[in-house]
């Protein structure tokens, strides 16, 4: 007798209708959509305020509505073109970007590292303007002190036996054109504004965002409220993420 193998036939969940819903419980799908706020969102759906932590809580419990937020998450993400793999690569361009392609600490010479003597050293500009302005007050021309010559390049690297700077020449901050920055660097800028100091340059939190892929990976605790040792370890040297104040124009060249 031969045997017949059957195969079980596969359930396929069918997605929620909104119109398997109550109204309000509609309403609170939508509205739990906005901010992710179970208890506004009861609120906003109609619940009193009294209730509306307790009634949000209870419906999120509800695997009906459960399905149909899941459905209509979703539904948004095919509209807008998000998937999970997008999001965690902007979080981790965030994590990861070389703050460096922001703002960058340049180190030159100093006025007196290649001048004459390792006296002042002056621009051509400024050795034509100086000499002007010598002139103009009356003085001999002849008697006008060209101190350490012309030549100051502030991008030329330190001299080392410089006796005015002991070869560590000045820094200065530069800030980069954002519109070529790369991508990562691109996630990680939020912005500039104008200060009485400069311009200050806002960059998202970083921590924040290594937080995101941390607890993505699996990499906390059960409870999340212990970090794994290689986690907590790489946390600590990225908590520097402040990015200072750029001050326009070089700094470090007054004439002593």
């Amino acid at each position: 007798m031969k045997k017949t193998a059957t195969r079980a036939k596969k359930t396929v969940k069918k997605p929620i209708s909104p119109a398997a819903l109550e109204p309000r419980q509609q309403r609170f799908v939508q509205e739990y959509l906005v901010d992710l706020n179970a208890t506004q969102a009861a609120i906003r759906a109609g619940y009193s305020e009294k209730s509306a932590r307790q009634m949000g809580t209870e419906n999120l419990s509800k695997p009906s509505i459960q399905a149909a937020i899941s459905q209509a998450q979703k539904d948004r993400a095919e509209r807008i073109g998000i998937t999970a793999d997008r999001a965690l690569q902007e979080v981790w361009n965030i994590a990861t970007a070389d703050m460096r392609e922001l703002v960058q600490v340049k180190v030159g010479c100093c006025r007196y590292c290649y001048g004459e003597g390792n006296r002042y050293q002056r621009t051509v500009g400024e050795m034509n303007r100086d000499r002007e302005q010598w002139a103009d007050k009356g003085n001999n021309p002849a008697d006008f002190d060209e101190k350490g010559g012309i030549g100051f390049d502030p991008l030329l690297a330190p001299f080392q036996d410089c006796p005015e700077c002991g070869g560590d020449g000045n820094a200065r901050v530069v800030l980069s054109d954002t519109r070529n920055l790369g991508p990562a660097a691109a996630a990680l800028y939020a912005g500039a504004k104008m200060t009485k100091d400069g311009i200050e340059v806002k960059t998202h939190d970083r921590m924040a965002a290594l937080d995101k892929v941390f607890r993505h990976l699996g990499l906390y605790e059960k409870d999340n409220s212990q970090k794994v040792g290689e986690a907590a370890e790489f946390l600590a040297k990225l908590q520097n993420t402040t990015l200072g104040v750029a001050k326009p124009g070089p700094e470090g060249d007054d004439e002593h």
